[in-house]
């Protein structure tokens, strides 16, 4: 009865939308001031007024986040399921059990989450730009995964809950490309919290793994894990299996449900714009590689070329599947995953060979995107009428009717 009273296809949402572009643009452009004064503060090594921008800088993208999110799809269909039934679509997912009586208290209940997820992408970002001593590019970087079209799914699609579980994975992933030293607990505890947060963590799990498979170099781990700390990771690899175990037959069931009974899927992957940044970084690679004087041979003896490499061909094999449409409501679902997984190594390849200036054009590309293509034409959209990213409430929480 109370499941009957709920929407049961989108538009979930016919009212309480506006478009409000100059609003967006506005954020958007104090965010890349805020990059901007990262970029100037981190290379005079002002480092209190480094972190009050990486602050700030965080704190706008949770709330630009949070108020595009507001008529997608899954945000509002959450914000309503999590208050009248809680559980609804969120089967195999403890953690999102557990969280479910807090986000109808938040503002803008699941648009706010969101919000917080599209900052962890921005965090992490900022967090490797200073441990990898490159504290200049930190805001850069974060605009360069927050806005990427690689990620639009996830971020722009409010695909929240997806989103987490393979930022959860961004440690095991470093940690089996050898890009980071990280604690054995985070890594452990960070795993288990993804095992939780989405049924599509098998598949996570194993495209976190695949850089292992590429980046040793024959030097012994400096950049990954001592062996003699590996015993310690075996309890929390224990629970991912037992939760692989035990929540595995629930992603089965939805994994036959998306291959037999659903034909729907988007063509992200293969957009012009993912096409021109793919150019773009391609094009960095090839100009590093000329200025020292590296050909394919001293690119395969470079374990982070490798990893690269395979989070590239990955996402090519993603892209040809959503284009030929092989299994595509299937694959289309994991493309923002490996393009997180790919953006990552791709900074970290230019941060090793010192290129970080090479980064420019797939920046310029993200960022012309993200505001030409997708803040200022909102003022077009028909929000009430579609469940459109950029659409954003009319009026302030406590005044929302849901």
């Amino acid at each position: 009865m109370l499941l009957a009273l709920l929407p049961s296809q989108a538009p979930y949402r016919v009212d309480q939308v506006m478009a409000a572009p100059g609003l967006m643009a506005g954020l958007f452009g104090l965010q890349v001031l805020l990059a901007g004064a990262l970029s100037w503060s981190g290379s005079r090594r002002a480092w209190r007024c480094w972190w009050l921008a990486a602050a700030g800088l965080l704190t706008l993208t949770a709330v630009f986040f949070a108020l595009g999110s507001w008529g997608t799809t899954d945000v509002t269909k959450l914000s309503y399921w999590f208050a009248a039934a809680p559980g609804t679509g969120i089967g195999g997912e403890p953690f999102w059990h557990l969280v479910a009586p807090v986000i109808p208290l938040l503002p803008y209940r699941m648009a706010a989450v969101h919000g917080l997820v599209a900052a962890g992408y921005g965090l992490a970002a900022i967090l490797l730009a200073r441990h990898w001593q490159r504290p200049a590019w930190a805001g850069w970087w974060c605009l360069f995964l927050t806005a990427s079209p690689m990620l639009r799914g996830f971020l722009q699609n409010g695909q929240s809950r997806q989103a987490l579980a393979l930022l959860l994975l961004l440690p095991l992933m470093l940690l089996a490309a050898r890009l980071v030293r990280l604690p054995r607990g985070l890594v452990g505890g960070a795993t288990v919290w993804s095992a939780l947060s989405h049924t599509t963590f098998p598949v996570n799990l194993l495209f976190a793994l695949l850089p292992a498979l590429v980046s040793r170099d024959g030097r012994g781990s400096a950049a990954g894990v001592p062996r003699r700390h590996w015993p310690w990771l075996l309890l929390p690899a224990l629970i991912a299996v037992l939760l692989l175990v035990v929540l595995g037959p629930v992603a089965l069931q939805k994994l036959n449900i998306y291959a037999n009974q659903m034909s729907f899927f988007s063509h992200y992957a293969v957009h012009r714009e993912v096409l021109l940044l793919e150019a773009a970084m391609a094009l960095a690679v090839v100009l590093a590689c000329r200025q020292r004087g590296m050909g394919p041979r001293q690119l395969w003896r470079c374990p982070r070329s490798r990893v690269l490499g395979l989070f590239a061909l990955l996402y090519l094999a993603l892209q040809a599947s959503v284009e030929w449409e092989w299994w595509p409501q299937i694959t289309f679902r994991l493309a923002d995953g490996v393009g997180l997984f790919l953006l990552i190594s791709f900074l970290a390849w230019l941060r090793h060979y010192r290129a970080e200036r090479l980064l420019l054009p797939a920046l310029a590309v993200t960022l012309v995107y993200w505001l030409d293509d997708r803040i200022l034409p909102s003022g077009g959209f028909h929000c009430g009428q579609d469940d459109a990213f950029l659409c954003i409430p009319d009026r302030w929480p406590g005044l929302v009717r849901y």
